[in-house]
């Protein structure tokens, strides 16, 4: 294979002509730069609402092997790629986002009313979430056109010093915002920030005023208050959801059953109870 000639990730668009989908027609409509040094979190899903705008979930292509299945807040020299608070946290930074942009006709995109930033003034306007690590599958409410996503936690199982254990979370955004990451999970749990030069903790971070010092940040330091997940839970039995039972962790966000969008397939139809129900 040629080597790529591109470290970004590309959201482009295609002519389908015949059944065919003609691979020469490309057009990138969004760049989105990742690092790939090391792993991990650099998809995402696309999505297109009943607005006719197009949803873009990116993850914090930070690494989550080096700190212990906790935060990876590593502001150390040359670790930019296990601190997620260059990306996530970032608000001038495409990573860790949930994009929301209006496609034109020519091929590019117009900024929507209600982003995060639409003015441009204190972040990247293509930005209605902020703050998300793994928002691998998206979905949009055809009626209420909220936005839902699942978004995949990091990997510990137990509360310690450097933070809660790992939660699983879904997500409801009625309105652009920060959903906290990488300085809280689940309900709003804090973790401490930390040292990983001396492996120090320090103070909790605050959800109402989250602070973002670290130098891997090219953003504005203070982001906009965090918000709670809608859903969340752990490996084990959780208090809060218990019909979600115990063990693994992978959340996705699934469609919202219309069933004025079924495919004219025979038996393709579920009962009237599950009409507007989202699948998760």
């Amino acid at each position: 294979p040629s080597p790529c000639d591109s470290l970004d990730q590309l959201l482009s668009r295609f002519e389908y002509k015949k059944g065919v989908l003609d691979t020469t027609s490309e057009k990138v409509v969004l760049r989105v730069p990742v690092q790939r040094t090391h792993c991990c979190h650099s998809g995402g899903s696309v999505e297109f609402g009943a607005d006719g705008l197009l949803y873009l979930s990116t993850g914090d292509n930070t690494s989550s092997k080096a700190s212990d299945g906790y935060s990876p807040l590593d502001e150390r020299p040359g670790r930019g790629p296990f601190d997620s608070q260059k990306s996530s946290g970032n608000m001038n930074d495409l990573r860790g986002k949930i994009l929301r942009i209006k496609v034109t006709p020519e091929g590019g995109y117009e900024i929507p009313e209600g982003n995060l930033f639409a003015d441009g003034k204190g972040g990247k306007p293509e930005i209605y979430v902020l703050g998300v690590r793994n928002p691998f599958r998206i979905a949009i409410d055809p009626w209420t056109k909220y936005l839902y996503w699942g978004d995949v936690g990091p990997d510990v199982g137990e509360d310690g010093r450097y933070g809660p254990q790992s939660y699983d979370e879904w997500n409801q955004a009625m309105t652009a915002g920060n959903y906290g990451w990488p300085y809280f999970v689940g309900d709003n749990f804090a973790y401490p920030d930390r040292n990983f030069a001396t492996d120090e903790v320090g103070e909790l971070f605050n959800p109402k005023a989250p602070i973002n010092a670290s130098p891997n940040n090219t953003g504005a330091r203070e982001l906009p208050p965090a918000r709670p997940a809608l859903i969340w839970y752990p490996y084990g039995p959780s208090k809060e959801f218990p019909v979600l039972g115990t063990g693994s962790r992978s959340a996705m966000s699934g469609p919202f059953y219309d069933k004025r969008q079924l495919v004219p397939i025979t038996n393709s139809a579920l009962p009237d109870y599950y009409d507007g129900k989202w699948f998760i």
